[in-house]
């Protein structure tokens, strides 16, 4: 205590250094402000250069898909009006009236139900002549109704210096063309994620936008036209009534019901495949005629959406960077933290707030200003950039495979929970009798056995640039072409399932010295389209696949236990490797349990340099048996087989399964009307 005294003793104005205590522990007031001044530089000059960056960045439209994705939560919330109805061409009325698609009579007797409403407006095409009778009495009734507008499409389009113009126009047959109050373009354009969001109203060409024509109809005088017209969906998908088209035409609603309306009809049946993706979907599709009536809905409020200014959004990142740079420099870190996430959370309330007035403030760049100018000042402040980068990567490799991380960091914007559809080729691989050889080994080296064999296989899979998307106990899941295009993704997988056959054959021999049970393996390959892509929890996911081409693999894998095979591959895999060198032998036409379709399936026997000189002849043989056995010729068809088992060194397990099913069948013949195929009862 006394020593401190006599420190505090010797300071003096205008002293610079205090004996026994560090520079930066007492800073004098001439100091203080060099550093507050220095700071607050240093702070606005990064504040500016966040500005500037994210203002760059939103002028060339960096991750303008985020701003429309997290714009798409703000839509909903209204009630459709009640006077727009939907006629609706859905399962039930396909049921009942008959397969799509359906006679012309039933469009002119919907026609008379409708006679007292407003307006009515067919999405349904009417391009290819029908019988002259039928598509002549539509065409009388459409005249005679005098408010029917019509659905044309364009085929293909050009862009001149941003305007788009619509070429190559399907148009209804002539008479029904002639008859129509009104015609218009029924395209539903979509953005590049997928998602419709707008409607064209104003693409250069002869006709107008479908709602449009139908509005004006409606209205009987023109209304707001923008080529990209921002829709306020209202609600999901199914908000409007709809009236299944075959009770309407039974005259179950009376033709009150739709006085004085605007009726839309068209396709709600997901089999009819006139279905998108909108920002209120919430997974599932919307029906392009309730798009249309969501756009007709809009322009009858007369309330349109637009993006807020480019300037204003400019304006609003450079005052949200200065105020934040300033809150940095000068407050506590812990308030400054406190108030820059007020920032971020005021300014979402304010955009959900504006969206209502038809205002629709960029909700991506204005909050990453705070982040940005929040975090370059911290990292200014604190000189941690590089130590923080190299934590992050370090953790995240822990997780998440070299390929996928370079993926990820040159593709940003996919770390993010959702997928792709690719075409992959999708590989399973299991132990048989694994519960038995666990139950003769203790713990200790059931463990040690495991993964070793995991080890080595694993190996194989990343050496053919294969990515191994989990393991589940004794098997493997793994594919390719994804991340990353892999031309000859079904040969590499292929390979890698023969290479992993004949590593564990070298195991075997070691663990039969180390008094091992040998392992025996069966793979499965099929090659399909499927969703790929980070899967799981906010918190927590994995980049995984999925889908019927994941599912019917494993399937595959599991086959292999009936016909004592070890690889057995999809016909789709087959035809990717017919010109490469391997040998593939045609197995079965099976139906796989939660299928309802037969597929064939054909083993993979080897590549055709490490053929065995019997292969082919067994091959040719049990193929022929095959084919005797499809005809029901099961004396031949055994003979056929008996062959083949008998030149195969050790017998042919397929061979041996075909000759006892043809045994079978020879005693108690199959329906008249079996087709080949044998139905699996278990995965």
């Amino acid at each position: 205590m006394q020593c401190h005294q006599t420190h505090r003793s010797k300071i003096s104005k205008g002293q610079k250094v205090v004996k026994g205590i560090p520079q930066f522990s007492i800073p004098l007031p001439k100091q203080i402000k060099q550093i507050k001044r220095t700071r607050l530089t240093t702070s606005a000059a990064i504040s500016v250069i966040a500005a500037l960056l994210i203002s760059l960045f939103f002028s060339v439209g960096f991750y303008s898909n985020i701003q429309l994705k997290l714009s798409d939560y703000m839509y909903g919330g209204g009630a459709p009006l009640n006077n727009i109805a939907i006629v609706a061409i859905d399962d039930k009325s396909i049921q009942e009236i008959g397969r799509w698609p359906w006679d012309r009579g039933n469009f002119t007797a919907l026609i008379g139900m409708l006679e007292q409403s407003k307006v009515i407006g067919f999405d349904v095409a009417f391009f290819e002549p029908s019988l002259e009778e039928a598509d002549n009495r539509l065409a009388e009734a459409v005249a005679e109704a005098g408010n029917v507008v019509m659905p044309v499409e364009y085929t293909r389009f050009d862009v001149d210096r941003g305007r788009l113009i619509g070429k190559d126009i399907m148009e209804p047959i002539p008479q029904i063309k002639e008859a129509a109050a009104a015609l218009g373009y029924i395209n539903v354009i979509t953005d590049k994620d997928g998602i419709t969001r707008a409607a064209n109203l104003d693409i250069e060409g002869s006709y107008e936008h479908f709602a449009y024509a139908v509005l004006k109809q409606y209205l009987r005088r023109p209304v707001e036209k923008d080529q990209r017209y921002l829709i306020n969906f209202i609600s999901k998908p199914g908000a409007y009534p709809r009236y299944p088209f075959s009770e309407v035409i039974d005259g179950k609603y009376s033709k009150e019901e739709f006085k004085d309306k605007i009726v839309l009809i068209g396709a709600t049946a997901p089999d009819l495949h006139d279905e998108y993706f909108v920002p209120t979907s919430s997974g599932k599709a919307m029906p392009g005629v309730e798009i249309h009536a969501n756009t007709i809905q809009q322009m009858i409020i007369g309330k349109s959406i637009k993006p807020a200014p480019d300037w204003l959004t400019i304006l609003i990142i450079f005052v949200v960077a200065v105020a934040a740079g300033l809150m940095v420099s000068y407050l506590p870190i812990w308030l400054s933290t406190l108030l820059s996430a007020a920032i971020f959370t005021l300014y979402t309330f304010l955009a959900i707030i504006v969206f209502s007035t038809g205002t629709i403030l960029n909700i991506v760049y204005v909050p990453a200003t705070v982040i940005a100018t929040y975090t370059l000042n911290m990292i200014y402040f604190y000189i941690s950039e590089k130590k923080s980068r190299q934590k992050v990567l370090g953790a995240f490799e822990k997780y998440v495979s070299k390929e996928v991380i370079k993926h990820i960091l040159d593709n940003p914007e996919k770390l993010k929970l959702g997928g792709e559809k690719r075409t992959i080729t999708i590989f399973f691989s299991d132990i048989r009798g694994f519960t038995t050889i666990s139950e003769k080994l203790t713990p200790e080296k059931l463990v040690h056995l495991l993964n070793e064999y995991l080890t080595e296989m694993t190996n194989i899979i990343l050496k053919n640039n294969g990515v191994v998307d989990k393991y589940m106990g004794d098997a493997i899941m793994a594919f390719w072409n994804a991340p990353l295009d892999q031309p000859k993704h079904a040969e590499r997988a292929c390979r890698t399932a023969l290479e992993m056959e004949k590593r564990l054959k070298e195991l075997q021999k070691k663990w039969t010295k180390e008094g091992v049970p040998p392992l025996e393996i069966g793979i499965g390959l099929n090659t399909g389209p499927a969703v790929v892509g980070n899967m799981g929890s906010y918190d927590r996911f994995d980049y995984t696949a999925m889908g019927d081409t994941v599912n019917l693999g494993s399937r595959l894998e599991g086959l292999n236990k009936p016909y004592g095979t070890r690889i057995i591959i999809s016909e789709t895999t087959k035809k990717e490797i017919e010109k490469k060198p391997f040998l593939v032998r045609k197995l079965d036409r099976v139906m796989v349990k939660g299928k309802k379709e037969p597929i064939m399936i054909y083993e993979l026997v080897s590549t055709k340099e490490d053929a065995k000189g019997w292969y082919s002849d067994v091959i040719s043989h049990s193929e022929s048996g095959l084919e005797l056995y499809f005809k029901q010729k099961w004396s031949d068809a055994i003979k056929e087989f008996e062959k083949a088992d008998k030149i195969r060194e050790g017998g042919d397990p397929p061979s041996k399964a075909f000759i006892e099913r043809c045994k079978h069948f020879r005693k108690e013949h199959p329906l008249k009307d079996w087709d080949g195929v044998w139905v699996m009862k278990t995965k």
